[in-house]
Protein backbone atom coordinates (compact mmCIF):
# COMPACT_ATOMS: atom_id res chain seq x y z
CA UNK A 1 0.00 0.00 0.00
CA UNK A 2 1.39 3.27 -0.76
CA UNK A 3 2.12 6.29 1.70
CA UNK A 4 -0.57 8.03 -0.38
CA UNK A 5 -3.15 5.87 0.04
CA UNK A 6 -2.15 5.30 3.23
CA UNK A 7 -2.11 9.30 3.97
CA UNK A 8 -5.82 9.76 2.45
CA UNK A 9 -7.27 6.83 4.38
CA UNK A 10 -5.65 8.72 7.54
CA UNK A 11 -7.28 11.66 6.85
CA UNK A 12 -10.69 10.20 5.88
CA UNK A 13 -10.77 8.56 9.13
CA UNK A 14 -9.67 11.47 11.59
CA UNK A 15 -11.90 13.70 9.28
CA UNK A 16 -14.99 11.04 9.82
CA UNK A 17 -13.95 11.05 13.31
CA UNK A 18 -13.86 14.43 14.17
CA UNK A 19 -17.41 14.90 12.43
CA UNK A 20 -18.78 11.74 14.38
CA UNK A 21 -17.27 13.63 18.04
CA UNK A 22 -18.89 17.02 16.31
CA UNK A 23 -22.59 15.53 16.09
CA UNK A 24 -22.61 13.55 19.34
CA UNK A 25 -20.90 16.55 21.18
CA UNK A 26 -23.40 18.80 20.20
CA UNK A 27 -26.41 16.95 20.95
CA UNK A 28 -26.35 14.67 23.68
CA UNK A 29 -29.79 15.85 24.38
CA UNK A 30 -31.26 13.99 21.32
CA UNK A 31 -29.85 10.79 22.58
CA UNK A 32 -30.85 11.34 26.21
CA UNK A 33 -34.93 12.47 25.09
CA UNK A 34 -34.52 9.57 22.63
CA UNK A 35 -33.70 7.12 25.78
CA UNK A 36 -35.49 8.29 27.82
CA UNK A 37 -38.41 8.03 25.31
CA UNK A 38 -38.05 4.29 24.90
CA UNK A 39 -38.08 4.09 28.96
CA UNK A 40 -41.60 5.75 28.90
CA UNK A 41 -42.44 3.16 25.79
CA UNK A 42 -40.99 0.22 27.79
CA UNK A 43 -43.81 1.47 30.66
CA UNK A 44 -46.63 1.20 28.47
CA UNK A 45 -45.17 -2.33 27.25
CA UNK A 46 -45.18 -3.37 30.97
CA UNK A 47 -48.37 -1.74 31.74
CA UNK A 48 -52.26 -3.70 31.64
CA UNK A 49 -53.25 -2.18 28.71
CA UNK A 50 -50.11 -4.45 26.59
CA UNK A 51 -48.43 -6.76 28.53
CA UNK A 52 -48.68 -6.04 32.37
CA UNK A 53 -51.19 -9.37 33.00
CA UNK A 54 -48.87 -11.40 31.16
CA UNK A 55 -45.64 -10.04 33.39
CA UNK A 56 -47.24 -10.15 36.93
CA UNK A 57 -48.56 -13.90 35.87
CA UNK A 58 -45.33 -15.17 34.98
CA UNK A 59 -42.76 -13.36 37.59
CA UNK A 60 -41.81 -15.60 40.56
CA UNK A 61 -44.51 -15.49 42.98
CA UNK A 62 -44.64 -13.86 45.11
CA UNK A 63 -44.53 -10.49 43.74
CA UNK A 64 -42.73 -8.14 45.16
CA UNK A 65 -43.21 -4.54 45.32
CA UNK A 66 -40.43 -3.42 42.92
CA UNK A 67 -38.33 -0.69 45.08
CA UNK A 68 -38.66 2.74 44.04
CA UNK A 69 -35.22 3.55 44.18
CA UNK A 70 -34.68 1.29 41.25
CA UNK A 71 -36.57 3.90 39.30
CA UNK A 72 -33.84 6.18 39.23
CA UNK A 73 -31.59 3.70 37.64
CA UNK A 74 -33.47 1.82 35.42
CA UNK A 75 -33.44 4.91 32.61
CA UNK A 76 -29.43 4.37 32.48
CA UNK A 77 -30.08 0.74 30.31
CA UNK A 78 -32.12 2.75 27.57
CA UNK A 79 -29.40 5.77 27.51
CA UNK A 80 -26.46 3.30 27.22
CA UNK A 81 -28.18 1.87 24.41
CA UNK A 82 -29.18 4.98 22.76
CA UNK A 83 -25.47 6.34 22.72
CA UNK A 84 -24.09 2.93 21.72
CA UNK A 85 -26.73 3.02 18.74
CA UNK A 86 -25.78 6.29 17.62
CA UNK A 87 -22.06 5.58 17.72
CA UNK A 88 -22.62 2.34 15.57
CA UNK A 89 -25.02 4.49 12.86
CA UNK A 90 -22.28 6.76 12.96
CA UNK A 91 -19.85 4.47 12.53
CA UNK A 92 -21.00 2.52 9.96
CA UNK A 93 -22.41 5.44 7.96
CA UNK A 94 -26.10 4.23 8.38
CA UNK A 95 -28.10 6.28 6.21
CA UNK A 96 -31.32 4.07 5.54
CA UNK A 97 -33.83 2.88 8.03
CA UNK A 98 -33.91 -0.59 6.31
CA UNK A 99 -29.99 -1.21 6.97
CA UNK A 100 -30.24 0.76 10.84
CA UNK A 101 -33.19 -1.88 11.37
CA UNK A 102 -30.78 -5.05 10.28
CA UNK A 103 -28.52 -3.38 12.88
CA UNK A 104 -31.20 -3.12 15.46
CA UNK A 105 -32.56 -6.85 14.71
CA UNK A 106 -28.56 -8.42 14.80
CA UNK A 107 -27.99 -6.61 17.90
CA UNK A 108 -31.26 -7.94 19.75
CA UNK A 109 -30.84 -11.28 18.61
CA UNK A 110 -27.25 -11.13 19.95
CA UNK A 111 -28.01 -10.35 23.08
CA UNK A 112 -31.19 -9.57 24.56
CA UNK A 113 -32.77 -12.67 22.78
CA UNK A 114 -30.38 -15.01 23.77
CA UNK A 115 -29.72 -13.75 26.98
CA UNK A 116 -33.43 -14.22 27.32
CA UNK A 117 -33.41 -17.79 26.04
CA UNK A 118 -30.25 -18.61 28.53
CA UNK A 119 -32.77 -17.35 31.22
CA UNK A 120 -35.68 -19.79 29.71
CA UNK A 121 -33.24 -22.70 29.48
CA UNK A 122 -31.20 -22.48 32.57
CA UNK A 123 -33.02 -20.32 35.55
CA UNK A 124 -36.64 -21.77 34.75
CA UNK A 125 -37.69 -18.60 33.67
CA UNK A 126 -40.99 -18.81 31.91
CA UNK A 127 -41.09 -18.38 28.45
CA UNK A 128 -44.25 -16.23 28.57
CA UNK A 129 -41.61 -13.77 30.63
CA UNK A 130 -39.00 -13.82 28.55
CA UNK A 131 -40.90 -13.51 25.31
CA UNK A 132 -42.50 -9.82 26.99
CA UNK A 133 -38.64 -8.99 28.26
CA UNK A 134 -37.19 -9.83 24.64
CA UNK A 135 -40.03 -8.17 22.92
CA UNK A 136 -39.73 -4.74 25.15
CA UNK A 137 -36.63 -4.26 23.90
CA UNK A 138 -36.49 -5.32 20.29
CA UNK A 139 -39.70 -2.14 20.49
CA UNK A 140 -37.19 -0.06 21.80
CA UNK A 141 -34.20 -0.79 19.69
CA UNK A 142 -36.37 -0.22 16.88
CA UNK A 143 -38.04 2.90 17.88
CA UNK A 144 -34.06 3.83 18.92
CA UNK A 145 -32.89 3.09 15.38
CA UNK A 146 -35.17 4.93 13.40
CA UNK A 147 -35.35 8.15 15.44
CA UNK A 148 -31.28 7.97 15.51
CA UNK A 149 -30.81 7.52 12.35
CA UNK A 150 -33.32 10.36 10.94
CA UNK A 151 -31.68 12.36 13.58
CA UNK A 152 -28.39 11.25 12.79
CA UNK A 153 -28.80 11.81 9.01
CA UNK A 154 -30.37 15.22 9.45
CA UNK A 155 -27.54 16.35 11.31
CA UNK A 156 -24.81 14.66 8.78
CA UNK A 157 -26.13 16.39 6.34
CA UNK A 158 -26.18 19.96 7.88
CA UNK A 159 -22.98 19.29 9.09
CA UNK A 160 -21.63 18.16 5.25
CA UNK A 161 -23.00 21.71 4.22
CA UNK A 162 -20.95 23.40 6.23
Amino acid sequence: MSIAICVKQSIFAFTKRNAMEKLTQHNYWTIIATGLIAFVLSGIWYSPMVFGEIWETYRNPPNPEIPRWTMAFAPLRELIVAYVLAKLILLLNLSQYKDTLKLVFLLWISFHAVGMAGAVLWDHMQWQLGAVHAGDWLMKMTFMGIVLTKWLNKKSISLNNQ
